[in-house]
């Protein structure tokens, strides 16, 4: 009787041994078929200026479920691993249920344009701080973007603010202004805080829709506000695979310019 009572015992810590073993286990569920390219490209790409360019689609192809109870989110498009994408967090699963917890930090845009227009050929830019102080700092760099069509390689000058904190720059003075298509304005403020900013009211600051307003306002704000966002994102498990079904974000006061992480329809279990 002792025997067989040993021999159960022993059966028992084995069996749940291997039960634990297994949930200890990293566990990964990729979809790497449809991952890299979106082939329904649009005409805007098709035919315009990235004719020729796949157009990357940032879908997640790979889930691991780390033992110590972090995932890892990978998106890795194989026109090169700059283009890879990781996202990080931790998880808990409740029956079929796999809940995928992270936060990530929203910034105030830390620069602020008016543009208005008046008759005159001259590009006035002045520049100032929410708090209104003193702009100690005197140089600023100026890059003209040109509009990608034409090949033209972009200029970069240094200006100094006058004692209205304001740079003059002719039209005449600009090369292939017609063909410009932003400014882009780099300014250190305080001597430590560097503040950059594209000038434009084009779609895209390197393809011209319009000519850019000759007065301009550029406010530096001082201390951006900052705020956390936190996600949900909800996985259900069946029969070897994965599908996510929802993702819930925490409300902010900030805009949110962060891409949403994007899934394929559903994931297998790697063996």
């Amino acid at each position: 009787m002792r025997k067989i009572k040993s021999f159960i015992s022993s059966t028992i810590l084995i069996f749940f041994g291997q039960i634990l073993f297994a949930q200890n286990k990293l566990v990964t569920y990729s979809n790497l078929q449809n991952a890299y390219y979106n082939k329904d490209t649009s005409n805007a790409v098709k035919d315009g200026p990235l004719k020729g360019l796949a157009f990357l689609e940032p879908k997640v192809n790979e889930i691991t479920l780390n033992t110590d109870s972090t995932f890892d989110f990978w998106s890795r498009p194989n026109v090169s691993c700059f283009t890879w994408r990781k996202y990080k967090g931790t998880w808990k699963k409740s029956r079929d249920t796999v809940l995928f917890y992270d936060n990530f930090e929203v910034v105030e845009n830390d620069v602020r344009v008016i543009y208005k227009k008046n008759n005159e050929p001259i590009y006035h830019i002045r520049f100032f701080t929410d708090k209104n102080s003193e702009l100690n700092n005197r140089v600023i760099k100026v890059q003209y973007i040109y509009d990608f069509n034409f090949h033209l390689e972009d200029i970069e000058k240094l200006f100094y603010l006058n004692v209205n904190n304001e740079i003059e720059i002719p039209f005449q003075d600009i090369l292939n202004r017609d063909k410009l298509a932003a400014v882009r304005i780099e300014y250190l403020l305080d001597n430590k805080q560097k503040r950059f900013s594209y000038l434009t009211q084009n779609g895209t600051v390197n393809i011209k829709e319009s000519d850019l307003p000759n007065v301009i306002g550029v406010e530096f704000v001082e201390n951006p506000k900052k705020e956390i966002v936190y996600r949900t994102i909800k996985g259900l498990v069946k029969n070897g695979a994965m599908v996510i079904v929802s993702t819930i974000k925490s409300k902010i006061s900030l805009p949110d310019y962060h891409s949403e992480i994007m899934f394929e329809k559903s994931y297998t279990l790697d063996k």
